[in-house]
């Protein structure tokens, strides 16, 4: 009885090493991702939030502004520490375009935060930050009357 060989063996210990080390390659590559991936969306949670904490700023101005335009409140560090600062902490803010003791109608609201997992390259970039614009008209004097 002669016995015939299969021209199908099976797979070489070669193929299965390469085999492996591809799909060892693309698993650690799929899990950088996923990793990256975590790190950009817990930076846009802190933008989110940082958001939050402006739109904040310019309500609680809103409620002020007939003050704040005819002098009946100080625009000064006080109030922009006790009124404005941001409730949630890990957010610094900062007012653009307001001098010290004089509320301006047009300034920049600019709410930071920290987070060393996303950085930019370029430092004059930061991507942990956002600004906002803030405008209001000038109410008229009889604003505050009852």
């Amino acid at each position: 009885m002669k016995q015939t060989r299969s021209p199908h063996r099976g797979f070489s210990l070669i193929e299965v090493m390469i085999a492996m080390f591809v799909s060892c390659v693309a698993l650690l590559s799929l899990a950088a991702g996923q990793l990256k991936s975590l790190q950009y969306a817990s930076n846009s949670f802190q933008y989110t939030v940082a958001l939050i904490q402006a739109n904040n700023a310019v309500e609680r101005i809103w409620a002020d502004a007939c003050d704040l335009q005819l002098g009946a409140k100080t625009f000064d560090q006080a109030y922009i520490d006790n009124v404005l600062a941001p409730d949630v902490s890990g957010y610094s803010m900062t007012l653009i375009g307001t001098a010290a003791n004089a509320f301006n109608n047009n300034f920049t609201i600019n709410v930071s935060w920290v987070d060393e997992r996303v950085n930019n390259e370029n430092p004059a970039i930061n991507d942990n930050q956002i600004n906002i614009n803030a405008a209001f008209p000038q109410l008229p004097s009889s604003c505050n009357a009852p």
